[in-house]
């Protein structure tokens, strides 16, 4: 879609097109940013209609995907709000290696759930203040939708020539074949989503080998079935790289220290993969299956003090466990799974008072540059706080577009991208910060 939808309100088209030919200039405002209508008269071209609201016939053909040429009364929406745009170009240039003004087009396809049929209540709302007004199904989709526009805007005014796409997917398999199957996305270079695992994999059984495209999975962690996709690159970190991660950080930091392994037992199998990792240190490690997450079921496995590695994908598990191990007179430091960021039933204090670890590749480091940047940027751009997967949409297209290197890919044999890429985070002073 357009860039005059910025709020992932991708149905604002059909309100475009359903509005009657205007003979003056009208002013319009999308996610708060100026433009123009303007209604295409006799003799006038693309270039001339340029010149005379100061923008460049590139600003139009991307705000309007034009594909073709202009035709007797076609309303236009002239994104005038890039007349100021020397503000914003010096750092987001810093993330480009070379101009690209002269390259080619770069098409992008999102397949993101927007659900648009249940969200046409938000036709009335210019503002992102959506809690009472949007599908809570599509919460994620939109923030991340949002993320992906701020980066793609920002690259745009400093000479990318990107156009984005998007398309509802809903959780609907049925709805996602027809779009692969139709040939709509043959054009496309870098094609983000799916979001679910399951209807990602119906895009790659098409795209998952065509070497002229890239398969972005964004967010789910599952690569169970794409690994043998070449054109996949995965996001998300996995739970075995995240263990990998940790394994990593004890070996350098913590290996003459006790170190335990408690599990639930769907994550047995990593329980083993970490105890044979830790072997190729010579490190030998206790490790116990947790059937009963009691404080008096687990005391016998604590001494005075200790490292735990606690591994589970189950939120009630590790809530449980938290509270317990915290309850025990013993010094205990955990290291866990990144989705404890997303649990909000925890005790912070409990989590500082445990130095909870963990790889995080979500967060927003407030010691970084690059971080400090996006937040200034989408401060100014959208007037409210980050949304949920915001950073993850803007970080996916700085990193394939913009060249800022915010992942580290580890390619298989089969030629699959997994993303083995993220710093340990740890509670203190009632905040997740980076480990010195």
């Amino acid at each position: 879609m357009g860039i005059i939808k910025k709020s992932a309100f991708i149905f604002l088209v059909s309100l475009a097109l359903g509005l009657s030919a205007q003979n003056k200039y009208d002013t319009t405002y999308f996610s708060g940013r100026e433009f123009v209508k303007h209604v295409v008269k006799g003799g006038e071209s693309l270039k001339s209609i340029a010149a005379l609201h100061d923008v460049t016939t590139l600003d139009i053909r991307l705000a309007n995907e034009l594909d073709r040429r202009l035709f007797y009364n076609q309303l236009l929406y002239i994104p005038i709000y890039l007349n100021d745009r020397a503000e914003e170009s010096i750092p987001v240039r810093r993330l480009i290696l070379d101009d690209d003004s002269d390259g080619p087009i770069i098409n992008i396809a999102l397949l993101m759930p927007y659900y648009l049929i249940r969200n046409d209540t938000m036709f009335n709302s210019d503002t992102l203040d959506l809690s009472n007004r949007y599908c809570n199904q599509s919460e994620s989709a939109l923030s991340f939708h949002i993320g992906v526009e701020l980066a793609i805007d920002s690259l745009r005014r400093v000479g990318k020539k990107i156009v984005l796409h998007t398309f509802d997917t809903n959780q609907d398999s049925l709805k996602v074949k027809r779009l692969v199957y139709s040939n709509q996305l043959d054009k496309m270079d870098i094609i983000i989503g799916p979001m679910y695992s399951s209807l990602f994999q119906i895009l790659c059984r098409k795209y998952g080998q065509d070497k002229s495209k890239v398969l972005i999975s964004p967010l789910s962690r599952d690569n169970k079935n794409i690994m043998q996709f070449s054109s996949v690159y995965q996001i998300a970190l996995t739970y075995k790289v995240q263990a990998e991660i940790l394994i990593e950080y004890l070996s350098r930091k913590k290996l003459g220290e006790r170190i335990i392994i408690l599990n639930d037992n769907r994550t047995e199998g990593i329980a083993a993969y970490l105890r044979y990792k830790f072997r190729e240190y010579n490190k030998t490690v206790e490790s116990f299956q947790i059937t009963n997450t009691k404080v008096d079921s687990i005391r016998r496995y604590f001494v005075e003090a200790q490292n735990v590695l606690l591994l589970s994908k189950d939120k009630a598990f590790l809530s449980t466990m938290l509270g317990s191990i915290g309850s025990i007179d013993s010094i205990s430091t955990i290291f866990s799974f990144e989705s404890i960021t997303s649990y909000d039933n925890l005790d912070v204090t409990n989590l500082m008072e445990l130095d909870v670890h963990i790889p995080n590749s979500r967060s927003i480091n407030l010691f970084s540059d690059y971080d400090l940047s996006f937040l200034a940027l989408f401060a100014k751009e959208y007037v409210t706080n980050v949304q949920k997967y915001s950073k993850q949409g803007y970080d996916i297209i700085m990193h394939f577009c913009g060249r800022k290197d915010v992942y580290d890919f580890k390619k298989s044999k089969s030629g699959y991208n997994e993303n083995i890429s993220a710093p340990i985070y740890h509670y203190s002073d009632y905040r997740l910060i980076p480990v010195n």
